[in-house]
This record gives C-alpha cells, sequence and structure tokens, in this order.
C-alpha cells in the first residue's frame, strides 16, 4: 500500500509542482488579406438597389446569382430568416423588392 501511496503522492506533487511555472509567452501579430474582387456585378432590373443596400454586405452577386431556384414566397421567407436567426441588417420593408428581384433574376437565367 505504500508504494501506491507513494506513486499518488508523486504524481500529485508533480501536478502542483506544474501548476507554479510561469506561463509560456504568447504573442499575437496582426495580420490582412486582400480577397478578390467578385468578377460578376448584379444584372439590372426593378430592385436592384434593394438587394445591393440589403444583401451583398454579406453574400456576394456570384454567391446570389447562383443560389436555386425558388418562388417569391421562399425568398420574401429567406429574407426574413436572414433578419431573425442571423440578425442581417435587412430593412423588413425592402424584402417584397428583394424577392421581386431574385424571382426575375432566376427567370431572366433560365430563359432560352
Amino acid at each position: 500500500m505504500k508504494a501506491a501511496g507513494g506513486t499518488l503522492a508523486l504524481a500529485l506533487g508533480l501536478a502542483v509542482a506544474g501548476c507554479e511555472a510561469a506561463p509560456a509567452t504568447v504573442t499575437f501579430a496582426d495580420a490582412s488579406i486582400t480577397l478578390p474582387g467578385d468578377p460578376i456585378d448584379l444584372p439590372e432590373g426593378p430592385g436592384r438597389q434593394a438587394v445591393v443596400e440589403n444583401c451583398t454586405a454579406c453574400h456576394s452577386p456570384s454567391t446570389m446569382l447562383q443560389q436555386p431556384r425558388v418562388s417569391r414566397e421562399k425568398w420574401e421567407d429567406i429574407a426574413r430568416k436572414m433578419i431573425a436567426v442571423y440578425k442581417a441588417p435587412v430593412d423588413p420593408a425592402a424584402i417584397p423588392a428583394i424577392a421581386d428581384y431574385m424571382v426575375a433574376v432566376q427567370a431572366d437565367q433560365t430563359a432560352p
């Protein structure tokens, strides 16, 4: 039993000794990156300004233009979700214009 107790005492002693050691020095350095610009621009159309003012802070034009084609109602739901879930700075009054624009742009993309 003494051997087991001695081993435990040794382990506790080493653990406590480790707590008394000085913390390691951590140095942080400033860094920055420059992301490439989005080569795609949003096409002209009614509601474009609402999309630029409310959506482009978080979404690039190419990302927006690659979304699956959905209904106007679904676009309105998506915009409301951005506000409620992600706290996006979207003006609720702009949601109808955003939805109209996205539906029109997607229709133009699939037109022959």
